[in-house]
């Protein structure tokens, strides 16, 4: 096949891969996947990941702001999708943003469409309380779910997501969940990895964007009631979160036992992840959150690490009590002193994980794409 990728955002260089780059640097290995190429000013800075993929530059005006970025350059994107599926002959198109998704349902090409979460708040998110945020999440909204019906097929990652698009009128539904690669994350020694950090005692962990979506303030609200080292592993993207978790931790007097590493090559969270006696997912209660089960729970888990998480819906249902939950800080506090006194099977952590290998998901992902592929609009 010949596919035609428009990501999320910037491919190479944001400094937290997503699904599609593990899944189509995959599928590259078997057919010629091109990507739309979003080289977005804020990540310009950063050092580019190798990719599989053939880049294609997606650019015409730059800007620093996303929204503003799409916006200005939506003229130009919509002729560079119709002129890549014509001179490429591309055979299916996979999409999973907004404006540029709009533009590819007029591309000429079958289009399967990722719903990752619900983009509307993810979109919104970044301009948190304010009345720009509130018009951005109703305009994404309409646009989305535009796209969504549109789409000659949709993948979503849980059936909470699928049954949500299921009530606005989609149709053909596959749910692949997001995974792990068990080949690149794998558990060392713990003592080993602590050491090899400067970490002692109880480490509590945390590996993802510092972003308005993520609940730190539970975990660093409890903090004092717990003899532990928080490692927050990861960048912040858009907004001033980390500065606000930083102010707070101040406050409560614990900033002395949590360590900022900023953002970390995939290939190196083996060491972080080890060094962790639990993983935390820490989720803000919002659909994007509740309904969508993201990868970092399979991060935890394939370096054989227990994990406890926000209590939502979607993972709950995936992953029932192979991981461990909590509420509010009381909840956190009581849950984190029952799994350090329990004894942990981890190999059953790392048996789990390999079940989500992104090498399986990969295959399911080809299924969708080949049967959509056949829907030839050229």
């Amino acid at each position: 096949m010949k596919i035609l990728v428009i990501p999320t955002t910037d491919w190479i260089r944001h400094p937290v891969p997503n699904r599609l780059n593990f899944i189509f640097d995959l599928l590259a290995e078997e057919h010629d996947v091109y990507v739309l190429h979003f080289q977005l000013k804020r990540f310009s800075k950063l050092e580019a990941r190798e990719t599989k993929c053939r880049l294609l530059k997606a650019d015409w005006i730059s800007a620093e702001d996303p929204s503003t970025y799409y916006l200005a350059n939506f003229p130009y994107h919509l002729w560079k999708i119709r002129s890549i599926v014509k001179s490429q002959d591309i055979d299916v198109i996979l999409s999973t943003n907004i404006l540029p998704s709009f533009a590819a349902n007029f591309a000429g090409a079958p289009v399967v469409f990722d719903y990752l979460d619900h983009l509307e708040e993810s979109a919104s998110i970044y301009y948190p309380g304010s009345a720009l945020g509130e018009i951005i999440k109703w305009v994404v909204s309409r646009i989305t779910r535009f796209n969504l019906r549109a789409a000659n097929a949709v993948i979503t990652v849980t059936k909470e997501l699928a049954e949500f698009l299921r009530e606005i009128g989609v149709k053909d539904i596959s749910v692949i969940a997001n995974g792990v690669d068990t080949r690149v994350l794998r558990p060392l020694p713990m003592e080993e990895a602590k050491s090899a950090l400067g970490l002692k005692g109880t480490v509590l962990g945390y590996v993802g964007s510092l972003e308005h979506w993520v609940d730190l303030e539970t975990v660093v609200s409890a903090l004092p009631s717990i003899d532990a080292t928080l490692l927050v592993v990861g960048p912040g993207l858009f907004t001033d979160y980390a500065d606000t978790i930083k102010k707070m931790a101040d406050d409560l007097g614990v900033s002395d036992r949590i360590v900022f590493t900023g953002a970390v090559k995939y290939a190196d969270l083996s060491r972080y992840i080890s060094a962790m006696d639990i993983g935390l997912n820490p989720l803000k209660m919002m659909k994007k959150n509740e309904y969508a089960a993201g990868g970092k729970v399979f991060n935890y888990l394939a370096c054989d690490r227990p994990v406890l998480s926000s209590r939502m819906i979607s993972l709950e249902k995936l992953l029932g009590d192979e991981i461990y939950y909590y509420d509010d800080v009381e909840s956190f506090i009581l849950q984190v002193k029952k799994v350090l006194a329990e004894e942990i099977d981890e190999k059953r952590y790392r048996y789990l994980a390999e079940k989500y290998d992104w090498r399986k998901i990969a295959g399911k992902y080809e299924q969708v794409l080949e049967n959509a592929s056949h829907q030839n609009m050229h």
